[in-house]
């Protein structure tokens, strides 16, 4: 076993045992159970040569009584063994699972920028799955066998020191084998697991775009990408097969030829004298339980490779070391003054998308941040909210630095309502508690009221009650993203960020949307990554990103009189809105 190997053997049993009081029950009826199975064939033995030899009937009754007892106390141990497999594989797993779950929830954000998230849900689901089978039918088993073969051996040994030996002859080459192909093997499941990840993320990918799909037609081009990965794993797992056949194949064959030996050996001492009949029945007996275990460990060797595959990818899960730091100060609330002091930010260390950026929001004071594309304003909510960290300058929070503060007393205090809004399986009441767990039905519907969404939400199938669907699909964008605001509402924070997104919707749903927002930033400082560039008209000032810089800053009118980046864009942008309400009232008018 190599050093990377029995690391991971070692983390494996450190699982299992945290469950030490099922472990320890589970192991005691091993034990018992597996030194009861060794009885009868020693009792075999007794009864041929002092019995069955002699033609002595009066002993078989008392005989098949104490088989009789045997076979019932095994029962019930077996029914045990069952029940208490089942409790431990299940315990491990949960735990291995919670374990995964809650390091992924609070892993730094930077974490998911080179991870698939069908390869991390494949990790939690299928690879816990598959070590399923290394509790119950590997570790337990395995102690089960190592004790039959230990008992088995001590019994031969007793019995016939000789033929013992021969029988042990074939165990070095069987240990040979298995470090030989051990690591292969294990190498080869390793990437088999990984083609499955793979296969899980095309497949999250496929069905979660799947309105886009169709409406570009591309089923073929996705088709072709999943036919390639399926391939791949079909391959992955050809190799690993094939490896895992010439280690069984090899493994047998030494298995086999040490019951040739055993018949053949034997068979001789019987008929030269040297053992009686009795001896070798139970010697027999003996020599199927030995090989039993044998294949059994052999078969569960192959098995073994593909749980410390699946393993070692889950331990990359639990072991992640970017981790969100919860540690910092808190308070009841903020101000919401804000200050970017010569800020520059770089994901990848080298190439600045902020750029120097100096930047004061007084409190109660509502922003815009606009920008042609890839300019940056993402960037600048995401160090606001503590995604990420500045790479040279700070951001103050009421003069503090926000390094200083707790993450999650910030996202408590400060609001985001994304431009993707992210409903959750459940009702809109649910979806809007979810700012709030503890909040009351009445409260929410009296935020709703103060956001003017109210009737809105009435006017629904069922209400508050409504059932939103999978991420919210049974739902419009306008209306996710009322749903949204009110769950921002609800926590009544302190600073609001609103990654505005108004396209595609109608003019009913755009001017609710527009009072809510309006509504929203009442007493609050509000910064909005606005999209649609009239609702910059509500604004106390526009900042406008370009190439990660401030190209300008000022009011509405101001920066239209300037006739700079920002005049263009909104002049382009007015140019467009006009040509799609003609195309609207065409639409209408046929």
């Amino acid at each position: 076993m190599d050093g990377d190997t029995f690391l991971l053997v070692r983390k494996f049993l450190s699982e299992i045992l945290i469950e030490k009081k099922l472990l320890i029950m589970l192991l005691v009826i091993v034990i018992i159970s597996t030194l009861l199975s060794l009885i009868p064939p020693y009792i075999i033995g007794i009864t041929v040569d002092r019995y069955i030899i002699p033609r002595r009937i009066e002993g078989l009754i008392p005989i098949a009584i104490i088989f009789l007892t045997i076979m019932i106390v095994s029962w019930i141990l077996q029914v045990l063994r069952g029940y208490y497999s089942s409790m431990l594989t299940e315990k491990v797993l949960y735990n291995l699972r919670l374990k995964m779950y809650d390091k992924l929830l609070h892993a730094h954000i930077s974490f998911y920028n080179d991870k698939h998230i069908g390869d991390l849900v494949s990790r939690i689901i299928n690879d816990t799955s598959s070590i399923s089978q290394a509790v119950v039918l590997g570790l337990i088993n395995i102690v089960s066998d190592i004790i039959t073969i230990v008992g088995v051996i001590g019994a031969m040994m007793f019995l016939d020191i000789g033929l013992t030996l021969v029988i042990l002859i074939t165990l070095p080459p069987m240990i040979v084998i298995a470090r030989v192909f051990g690591t292969r093997m294990r190498r080869a499941f390793r990437s088999a697991r990984i083609s499955i990840g793979d296969l899980s993320t095309i497949s999250e990918e496929t069905f979660s775009g799947i309105s886009a799909i169709k409406s570009f037609n591309a089923e073929k081009a996705v088709s072709e990408r999943f036919i390639e990965a399926s391939w791949n794993s079909v391959k992955m797992f050809v190799k690993a097969s094939i490896l895992a056949s010439l280690f069984w194949s090899s493994m047998g064959l030494l298995s086999t030829l040490s019951t040739i030996i055993v018949i053949s050996y034997g068979g001789y001492l019987v008929i030269t004298g040297s053992l009686s009949m009795g001896i070798i029945a139970a010697f027999i007996q003996y020599v199927g339980r030995f090989t039993g275990p044998i294949n059994d460990l052999i078969s569960m060797y192959d098995q073994l490779q593909i749980v410390l595959a699946s393993f070692e990818r889950i331990y990359e899960v639990i072991e992640i070391d970017r981790i969100d730091d919860l540690s910092g100060l808190s308070k009841d609330s903020l101000n919401g003054e804000i200050v970017f002091d010569h800020v520059w930010f770089s994901y990848n260390g080298s190439e600045y998308v902020l750029k120097d950026i100096n930047l004061v929001v007084k409190r109660g004071e509502t922003i815009a941040i606009v920008g042609p594309s890839g300019a940056g304003k993402t960037s600048l909510v995401n160090l606001l909210l503590r995604f990420y960290e500045p790479t040279k300058g700070r951001i103050l929070i009421d003069g503090i630095d926000i390094t200083k503060y707790c993450r999650k007393f910030l996202r408590q205090r400060i609001s985001y309502v994304p431009q993707e809004t992210y409903l959750f399986t459940g009702t809109i009441m649910e979806n809007i508690k979810a700012g709030k767990p503890e909040a009351s039905d009445d409260e929410v519907i009296e935020i709703c009221k103060k956001l003017g969404i109210h009737s809105f939400i009435e006017r629904l199938p069922k209400g508050y009650y409504t059932d939103a669907g999978e991420a919210g699909k049974r739902l419009s964008a306008g209306e996710k993203q009322l749903i949204a605001i009110a769950r921002a509402m609800l926590r009544n924070p302190d600073i609001v960020i609103l990654d505005e997104a108004m396209s595609n919707i109608d003019a009913e749903t755009e001017e609710l949307i527009r009072k809510a927002i309006k509504n929203l930033m009442i007493g609050r400082t509000g910064i909005i990554v606005a999209h649609r560039l009239t609702l910059t008209k509500e604004c106390n000032r526009i900042i406008v990103i370009d190439n990660g810089r401030i190209a300008e800053e000022g009011s509405f009118e101001e920066l239209m009189n300037r006739r700079g980046l920002f005049y263009k864009l909104y002049m382009s942008q007015v140019g467009e809105e006009e040509k799609r309400l003609r195309d609207m009232n065409t639409y209408i008018a046929i």
